[in-house]
């Protein structure tokens, strides 16, 4: 602003301006990696690795920083450790970004959204992770703690002593007759003498397999007299007339047999006392309401004693006495069941103890509960008590229930609680950490006026039974107030723990202060009345926290409880959910092959075109077979054989003609003859499946089988006896889960417009693309055929790598694949040629000049880079070979990608140079993160090489550089070629890393002048840049000679009305010595010093 009164101002214009210097080498790495992968320190997941980051450029600064943000760079081992070479699982990119962090700070990585994960084989389906807080209920690996008692003397092997069992463990209603809430074992299930838990519902029944094949629930009446009570020991015959004494019925012999005196006891009508002969021998059973006396239950006890006359007892080998039934108690280890001979009530063989601790084979329950953020399963501990006050009481001594977290489980032991116990068992979460409260409807008119009463018991703190209960009276007025009155008398009564009150909307609250239980007669209904309901897990209605009394409690109507019956999955595999849509699934199966026929009409079951055809399916095997897979049964025409000898090349498929007595290849690359092999998805089953069941079928289920999913291939486009490969059904593949991929709505065209109401909605589909002849990708090639559609999806469609002022860059690779080339090409001339490529071969191409000639001069005519042949060429593209061995962060052997060792090369060769200088030789392009070059075999193992000048010249002739073992310097890159299109300056890489330079610093240079006069002023301020910049690369070896022109001659006054400003650079860029001739001139004696 203008001074106005004396004084002094001082402004400063800023008309300095100089060419920043660039970052050094900074690369773009392109990576593929497992999904969700812990960080470096475990303490979570890797940020870089999530599927919303997918595609996201991290800028790294060092190898923690990589670790912590991708996790430890992964290579795939086989089960005996051993490294599985140029394996489609392992994580090249980072491993080349791990090592090149070690010499530089500054690196761009991005990963590609494909979870090597899914990629891993395996012979299952995959299925999603279940949700947050699943429960399973482990079968396989619980211990019942069932222990059956051996009555026989101890003299016996094994008397008077407990036999541990293992159940068979149902989890399913196809092993049931009845339902899953009553349903009991098949007759078809299990052998005499086994034991089998149900857990089709939340009440896991345990049942024994009788003598005469029934499955009875243990405990019950129908168990009891599956075993005798009374055995006798003789099979003589006896005197008719004469009598014994049984429970106080006199029971006399009619005949002189056993069995005779066998129906006489079962006609006598002694309660629960049936007789029979097993072996000869009389058998006594009781069904556990016998009694001595016939008026009071005595624990099923069977008294003998000897009649008025003869020698009954003796003569059927029987004693006079009390026997007792067989037992079944509930008991932990401390508690033995006193079931010997020396006790005071013996049990006989059969009786059973629950020994619900885990010592000795005792009860150990195995629960977990599912973590989504570790993805793991979590044991929860299930103690086992008989009731809800008695695991309060053993759980939570100090507090009766406020000390038990939320979710914590126990397992209750006879669920009936009835007198006489059966063997069953409940999961019962804790379903809140506060009081127990229950709260009725809002009182208003629905009483009389009349009194009502009800009992009331509670749990107390350090007590493992209940109180007595409370009986409460209220005169009821038929108004709101009730609910006061109702509240009164609870608060009146005296109990420890139980309160009530009356809520703002005029609701009766009963609490448990410590969280315990209440038990709750309601005499006359009045609490019913008010909205007290028992809870109903099915329907969700009734009041929360409030149960009907279990059976067996006749004293009480409900039981308040913060136990709630869990909710869970009982079975020997973990529970998953329905699989995420777009999972992936690499079916590592390669001998299931299901291959359909084209009958001139339709696609057909094989068999139902080739009758006699192996009905097994295709032989798949390395070997040609000379019968079909019986072993025994001579080739027919139209056998299938699949080779597997190599499967590189899988699959080479051959049809058996018998006129000629051979096996015919097929060429897999035709889709349009008689002859010629389709690969497409047609079907997963037999049938479309059902609404929640998807469908199924074996191989030879498959091949006599005509049904098609509406998906699959138009028959009108193909000719007759054409076969169809079915991808969807067919192993050794990758398939993505797609949800709905079958419009129900619709019908189905491949079968005659049937409906598709009742199909399953889901299927897996080919992710695999097929190879460019249309032959199927399969194995490692299926793998990769998806990894590489990732990448290039990535490369092709991302944004934010294609922005060149934020993210700078000035070398791309993405080390493992060569498929990428063309596309990291496309990036770099999207970004404006500013980065030079590195290019790798495949792990898997020999050595020999034929092999390397072939495919670096593309002769199989590849469409795109890859392990047929190398097609891209480009000024700013290097490509080296061959491989590198070396080890990873684990120690491991592994074998890298020759792109591993350059980006290390590069930044080394830089740090001590300038990016015009080769990267190659032995000054500056050592390899020094790697110690052999080579190539993976055909047997996948790593063949070292040093490749000789042949070779070198071999490949240097194809524009791609060698890196090999020289004497005394180690491995070097011995190469600096790009794969230029014509030969000019640029077919080198140290020229195309000026010119990356070069246009680099130019374009920060000029963009200040940007928006300023275009007078001479601007000009010769521009040349001036320019002209300093030259100097200085002149100086710096990087030029011979340069020239800058801006002026009037290509400033124009019509470039100036366009807004133009031109400067014109040329430059004689440095070349590296590469040929060294040195010619040596023999001489004679003195002829030099002539010269």
């Amino acid at each position: 602003m203008a001074l106005i009164s004396p004084g002094v101002q001082v402004s400063v214009i800023d008309e300095s301006f100089y060419t920043p210097a660039e970052p050094g080498t900074t690369p773009m790495i392109f990576v593929v990696s497992k999904q969700d992968k812990a960080n470096a320190s475990g303490t979570g997941t890797a940020r870089g690795t999530t599927k919303a980051n997918a595609g996201v450029p991290f800028l790294i600064t060092s190898q923690r920083d990589l670790s912590d943000t991708f996790g430890d760079p992964y290579f795939q081992t086989d089960a005996s450790n051993n490294p599985v070479n140029g394996g489609e699982l392992n994580e090249y990119g980072l491993q080349a970004a791990y090592s090149y962090l070690g010499v530089s700070n500054r690196a761009f990585v991005v990963r590609a959204d494909v979870d090597l994960n899914e990629l891993s084989p395996s012979a299952n389906a995959p299925a999603a992770n279940p949700a947050n807080g699943t429960y399973w209920f482990d079968t396989a690996l619980t211990k019942y703690g069932i222990f059956e008692w051996n009555g026989n003397p101890i003299t016996d092997t094994g008397g008077q002593s407990f036999t541990n069992k293992v159940p068979l463990v149902i989890t399913n209603n196809t092993n049931l007759v009845g339902g899953s809430n009553t349903g009991f074992p098949k007759g078809s299930v299990g052998a005499v003498g086994d034991y089998a838990v149900v857990t089709t519902t939340t009440t896991n029944k345990v049942y024994y397999k009788n003598s005469s094949g029934s499955w009875v629930k243990v405990g019950t009446a129908d168990w009891v007299k599956s075993w005798p009570t009374v055995v006798g020991t003789k099979t003589t015959a006896h005197q008719s007339g004469e009598t014994i004494s049984i429970n106080g019925t006199t029971v006399t012999s009619n005949n002189t047999t056993i069995s005779a005196f066998a129906a006489v006891i079962n006609g006598a009508g002694i309660t629960g006392v049936t007789a029979s002969v097993v072996d000869g021998k009389l058998n006594l059973f009781g069904d556990g309401t016998n009694t001595v006396d016939g008026t009071t239950d005595d624990d099923g006890a069977i008294r003998l004693a000897a009649g008025g006359s003869g020698t009954l007892l003796a003569d059927l080998g029987l004693t006079a006495g009390d026997y007792y039934s067989p037992a079944f108690q509930i008991a932990p280890h401390t508690a033995v069941p006193a079931f010997k001979t020396a006790d005071t009530k013996s049990r006989p063989t059969g009786s059973v103890w629950f020994k619900i601790t885990d010592a000795n084979l005792g009860v150990q329950m195995k629960v977990k509960a599912f973590n989504s953020t570790t993805k793991l399963w979590e044991d929860k501990p299930a103690p086992v008590y008989t009731d809800h006050a008695t695991a309060l009481f053993n759980m939570d001594k100090a507090s009766g229930g406020l000390g038990l977290a939320l979710g914590q489980l126990y397992v209750q032991a006879h669920t009936t609680q009835a007198e006489n116990e059966e063997f069953d068992f409940t999961i019962f979460a804790r379903n809140s950490s506060t009081a127990t409260k229950i709260v009725s409807s809002a009182v208003a008119t629905q009483l009389s006026s009349q009194s009502y009463g009800f009992t009331i018991a509670e749990s107390i703190v350090g007590q493992a039974a209940m109180s007595t209960g409370q009986a409460l009276s209220v005169t009821a007025t038929g108004a709101a107030s009730d609910a006061d009155l109702i509240a009164d008398a609870i608060n009146a009564a005296g109990f420890v723990n139980v309160v009530a009150s009356v809520d703002a909307s005029n609701r009766v609250v009963i609490e448990h202060n410590d969280g315990g239980e209440i038990h709750i007669k309601d005499t006359n209904g009045a609490l019913g009345l008010i909205g007290f309901t028992a809870f109903n897990y099915s329907t969700k209605a009734g009041t929360a926290n409030l149960y009907a009394a279990p059976t067996g409690d006749t004293t009480y109507d409900f039981h308040a409880s913060n136990w709630k019956i869990l909710t869970q999955t009982a079975s020997p595999n973990a529970p998953t959910a329905l699989t995420t849509d777009g999972a992936l699934w690499y079916n590592s199966i390669v001998d299931e092959v299901d291959i359909m026929v084209h009958d001139g009409n339709t696609w057909k079951g094989y068999q139902n075109v080739y009758s006699n055809a192996d009905p097994l399916g295709p032989i798949v095997s390395a070997t040609e077979p000379t019968t079909q897979q019986d072993g025994s049964s001579a080739l027919v025409t139209g056998d299938i054989w699949v080779s597997t000898a190599d499967l590189e090349t899988y699959p080479q498929v051959h049809k058996y003609n018998s006129d000629l007595a051979k096996w015919i290849a097929l060429d897999e690359g035709d889709q349009t003859s008689e002859d010629g092999i389709l690969f497409a998805d047609a079907r997963y089953g037999t049938s479309g499946g059902t609404a929640t069941v998807a469908p199924s079928g074996t191989i030879a289920e498959l091949l006599v089988s005509d049904h098609l999913d509406t998906d699959a291939p138009d028959p009108a486009l193909y000719p007759k006896g054409m076969l169809l490969w079915n991808l969807r059904r067919s192993g050794f593949n990758v398939k993505k889960f797609v949800r709905n991929h079958v419009d129900v709505t619709q019908k189905n065209i491949r079968m005659g417009d049937v409906s598709m109401a009742a199909y399953y909605p889901h299927r897996w589909v080919t992710e695999s693309a097929n190879q460019v002849d249309g032959s199927g990708s399969f194995g490692r090639k299926a793998q990769r055929k998806v990894i590489i559609q990732a990448l290039q999806a990535m490369v092709n469609s991302n944004q934010e790598i294609r922005d060149d002022e934020s993210r700078l860059f000035n070398v791309m690779a993405t080390p493992g694949y060569p498929e990428l080339i063309g596309e990291m090409v496309a990036l770099n001339n999207d970004r404006g040629l500013t980065a030079f490529i590195v290019g790798d071969s495949p792990f898997r191409l020999a050595s020999d000049g034929t092999t390397i000639n072939n495919w670096g001069s593309n002769t199989a005519l590849a469409v795109e880079d890859n392990d047929n042949g190398l097609v891209t060429r480009d000024e700013y593209l290097g490509v080296f070979y061959p491989s590198l061995f070396t080890s990873d962060n684990a120690g491991n052997n592994v074998v890298v990608p020759p792109s591993h060792g350059m980006l290390r090369t590069l930044a080394l060769s830089d740090q001590v140079s300038f990016p015009w200088f080769a990267p190659a030789g032995t000054r500056r392009g050592g390899i020094t993160n790697a110690s052999a070059a080579g190539f993976v075999d055909a047997e996948g193992e790593f063949k070292s090489i040093a490749l000789n000048e042949g070779q070198r010249d071999t490949l240097y002739s194809l524009n791609i550089n060698p890196i090999t073992f020289l004497t005394g310097a180690g491995l070097v890159n011995f190469g600096q070629k790009t794969r230029a299109k014509n030969a000019s300056a640029l077919d080198r890489i140290n020229v195309a890393r000026l010119v990356i330079f070069l246009r680099s610093q130019l374009k920060k240079l000029a963009k200040p002048y940007i928006f300023e006069p275009n007078d001479k002023i601007t000009r010769d301020e521009i040349k001036a840049q320019v002209d300093s910049l030259m100097l200085e690369l002149v100086s710096q070896r990087a030029l011979y000679d340069f020239l800058v022109v801006c002026d009037e001659s290509n400033n124009t006054p019509a470039r100036i009305d366009r807004n133009e400003l031109y400067v014109d650079i040329a430059i004689e860029p440095v070349k590296a010595v590469e040929f060294i001739y040195i010619p040596l001139r023999l001489k004679n004696t003195g002829e030099i010093a002539g010269l």
